[in-house]
């Protein structure tokens, strides 16, 4: 009789020689190479965090532009106040919330507070000014200052309300408003509103802050961090005892709070590491083999994180979280499957040595292809064009290669070694029956199903279609929510958001122009896009008119100039130009004016009188850049809230609809060189086709990287395609499960197309595999099912339950997305083993050879 694989020569016989005969030097490269990674995982940790945008996309790309052309020397944090009683506007609400102003206008915070311009309240503001303290001043001032918040009545308060929110110069506050806000006539025509809730920021020195805030504090923070540590404190503050409200920052500490959930990230490997080690206890009753298998998979992560390190893979919490548990729950499949094999040949009275090359030379091909596999699954994934996606699939892809070697090469050899110089034949009394008896329930059970083929392969065909109908009706939906607890402070804000806010507001548009704006159509152009909003149904308007609510900037700067004396007077002076506005329309009347206005703002700002700026040069660079070199490229924006945005389909119309309107009013303006729409949810909607486009680009390269893999490794298009197609089966039975559920396509969940196909595979090519070694013996289809399922069944058993536990953990994550990408994982596992054991079988006796050919 044949040996398995003595067909096979060449590489496997390498490895069989070196394992049995060098594995001493196996396992000292291990060791090293362990001990080099060690530097770069305590010495190169990343300092930046992976991006989850596309990289290649022009609405992302002008995102980024905006950012990098109109810098920001103010960092903005918005905060919703919800008063308890249904009502903040009144005394005792409103009082409290300006009672804890005047705390942080006090408190050791307040020298990185931001002063400027309000347009909004018509006022100089020192870092935060919300309509409590709007209400204050004019209490004060209509009393002579007998009257403020503290002494106040609550009519007295609401008629304060009203004059506000009627006077042209502060009627602009109303945008603090919830959109619950009512009024209800009172005496004398005065309006009584109300409102649950209101939005408002506090602006500070974001240099400022980065740099010298960590310092006061005794800390060391990155820059990022530190405007985050900031703002946490800034709401502690202004929460104070929360008596008559309850406040809430809208997205002002998203690392920190990435930071927080991230730690469950430690509690959840040690559960994954303790699990696999009671399985592994379970399974081989050797503790030898427990305190090994618990030993690589501590190397596994000095290799993962390490080697990441090393190569430059910036942070992400797909990379912290995920990848570490994947690799430990795939990573001991490796040594489950090398030491079942191990123990199959000492059971037939091999010494340990000879047995550990038989075995590496009977299951090394499988564990090869199985490592090939789950390498192109996890690197199919890199082609995403998400940078936070491709570190993940780099970084799984290198930690499988550190599996094969780590559990499926050095714990087995450091195994056989001990046991060779103990002198033992097995680490346990087996017997060759014994060993194998173990799988009978497991071989009884698959010899039932291939039989009746013609029953079990045509009922999975018809789960299989109704499961393809709900992967294709499957929505692509990513929200703040999916990637953090529900729970935390952060989502509640934004949820507060929506409620409030949103759909009034909504997410900023950002119409993004360049030209030359010293030409009068240009400044036309941009007037006439406002215009043509009239009819868009998706842009936030004004609530006093019904006219769309969109900022231009630069006529701000350019009215700020026109009404103030002494300003006009700076720029005549210095260019030369006299600065008239026939028309009256707030507009310099001529080029030569216009050039003079943007030189001379650009450099100063624009004063208000000798000793102070109503624009700072920095705050004008924030929305308007003009072209010194003598280019003509200006830049400026008009922003324009859009609601309803979170809804991808609003997030699209949206966007053709301000195209379209830009297009009506600038597309034949010869001085405008470029336009273009882009803006938060606009850059989410490319995330969305990118994370679309990533599941079917990935998908396809695993299934075809696989198929190519398998005809080469197996030397058959036939054993191939069999292999392949229960786990095809797998993926659409997963997706079409998500659209059963509820679940939509995300960042995470598009991963597991590819994750499919390229692990679950890893099932069907053990047992692939493992029958064409009964075949080549000589056994008919039937006996070569049950040998292989007696088996390798139990080891393939072994590995499922091990990984869908592991991913299991995963579920228990707090953040709802990688919750449910840890359920669909195990569920894939599950499906993986079931189609294995129970699809594969019908499959190969109805399509694999009788026998196969031998070489002579």
């Amino acid at each position: 009789m044949v040996e398995p694989g003595e067909r096979r020569k060449g590489f496997y016989t390498w490895l069989a020689n070196c394992m049995e005969r060098r594995s001493g030097w196996i396992i000292l490269g291990t060791i090293i190479i362990t001990l080099l990674l060690i530097v770069p995982l305590m010495l190169m940790r990343p300092t930046e965090t992976a991006s989850d945008n596309p990289t290649v996309n022009d609405v992302v790309q002008w995102n980024e532009e905006i950012k990098e052309t109109f810098p920001s020397e103010v960092y903005v944090m918005a905060f919703i106040v919800e008063a308890r009683d249904g009502d903040i506007l009144t005394r005792q609400n409103l009082y409290e919330l300006y009672q804890n102003e005047e705390e942080l206008r006090g408190s050791s915070l307040a020298p990185f507070l931001y002063t400027r311009y309000s347009e909004v309240a018509d006022i100089k503001i020192e870092g935060i000014y919300t309509l409590a303290d709007s209400v204050n001043t004019a209490l004060v001032t209509a009393s002579g200052g007998f009257i403020d918040l503290s002494s106040a009545t609550d009519s007295q308060v609401k008629q304060a309300v009203d004059y506000i929110l009627n006077n042209p110069l502060t009627s602009g506050m109303e945008i603090e408003l919830s959109i619950d806000a009512t009024y209800e006539e009172g005496a004398g025509g005065v309006k009584l509103w109300r409102s649950s809730a209101l939005l408002f920021v506090v602006m500070t020195d974001r240099e400022k802050v980065q740099q010298e805030y960590p310092a006061s504090i005794g800390e060391e923070y990155s820059e990022v961090l530190a405007l985050e540590h900031y703002g946490r404190e800034v709401q502690r503050i202004l929460r104070g005892e929360q008596e008559g409200y309850q406040l809430w920052g809208v997205f002002i500490d998203m690392n920190l709070e990435i930071a927080d959930e991230s730690q469950i990230s430690g509690v959840m490997m040690i559960i994954a590491i303790a699990l696999m080690l009671v399985l592994i206890t379970l399974l081989f009753r050797s503790w030898l083999i427990t305190l090994m298998s618990g030993l690589g998979l501590g190397m596994l992560i000095i290799w993962l994180k390490g080697f990441s390190n090393l190569i430059g893979l910036k942070s992400s919490i797909i990379l912290d979280l995920i990848v570490p548990i994947a690799i430990l729950v795939l990573g001991i499949d490796y040594a489950i499957h090398a030491l079942f094999r191990y123990r199959e040949e000492k059971e037939k009275g091999n010494n340990p040595p000879r047995a550990l090359g038989l075995s590496t030379f009977g299951v090394g091909s499988a564990l090869v292809m199985a490592m090939l596999t789950t390498i192109i699954a996890f690197g199919a994934n890199a082609s995403s064009g998400i940078e936070s996606v491709v570190g993940f699939g780099i970084a799984a892809s290198v930690a499988i290669l550190a599996s094969f070697f780590i559990l499926g090469l050095f714990v087995p050899a450091v195994v056989m070694r001990y046991e060779a110089w103990r002198g033992r034949k097995s680490a346990t009394p087996a017997t060759k029956d014994a060993g194998s008896s173990r799988g009978l329930w497991i071989a009884k059970s698959v010899s039932l199903t291939s039989r009746n083929w013609f029953i079990t392969l045509p009922l999975i065909l018809v789960v299989t279609g109704v499961a393809a109908w709900g992967w294709v009706n499957l929505d692509t939906k990513m929200d703040a929510k999916e990637a953090f607890d529900a729970n935390s402070d952060l989502i509640v804000g934004l949820d507060k958001l929506d409620e409030h806010v949103a759909q009034k507001a909504g997410e900023p548009a950002y119409l993004y122009i360049k030209g030359d704006f010293t030409r009068q159509e240009a400044l036309d152009a941009m007037k006439a896009t406002i215009d043509e909003m009239d009819d868009n149904q998706h842009v936030a308007r004004r609530l006093r008119d019904g006219k769309p609510d969109a900022y231009v900037y630069l006529f701000d700067f350019l009215e700020a100039v026109i009404d103030t004396d002494y300003a006009r007077e700076q720029i005549e002076a210095t260019s030369g130009v006299a600065i008239t506005d026939e028309n009256s329309d707030l507009i310099p009347d001529t080029p030569e004016q216009l050039l003079a206005v943007y030189d001379y703002i650009s450099r100063e700002g624009i004063p208000e009188d000798g000793d102070s700026l109503l624009y700072s040069p920095q705050r004008i660079r924030e929305s308007f850049v003009h072209s010194t070199n003598g280019e003509v490229n200006d830049a400026t924006l008009i922003i324009i809230g859009v609601p309803g945005t979170r809804e991808q389909t609003v997030a699209g119309e949206s966007a053709d609809e301000l195209q379209r309107d830009m297009d009506a009013a600038m597309g034949d303006v010869s001085s405008i060189s470029f336009y273009g729409v882009t803006g938060e949810a606009y850059v989410r909607d490319a995330q969305f086709d990118a994370i679309t486009d990533s599941l079917n680009r990935s998908l396809i390269i695993a299934v075809v990287a696989c198929l190519v893999l398998l005809v080469i490794i197996f030397r058959s298009f036939r054993y191939a395609i069999i292999t392949l197609m229960p786990v095809l089966l797998v993926a659409c039975w997963l997706y079409g499960f998500m659209y059963a559920i509820g679940y939509n396509l995300n960042m995470m969940t598009a991963t597991i197309a590819a994750i499919s196909i390229g692990v679950g595979i890893d099932f069907s090519i053990h047992y692939t595999a493992r029958f064409r070694q009964e075949l080549d013996k000589g056994f008919d289809k039937m006996t070569g099912l049950f040998n292989t399922s007696r088996n390798t069944g139990m080891a393939l058993f072994g590995t499922a339950v091990s990984t869908a536990l592991g991913f299991a953990v995963i579920i228990f994550a707090p953040m709802p997305m990688f919750s449910a990408f840890g359920l669909l994982t195990a569920m894939m596992i599950v499906l993986s083993f079931l189609m294995a054991l129970f699809a594969l079988p019908g499959l190969l006796v109805l399509f694999a050879p009788v026998g196969l050919p031998r070489k002579r």
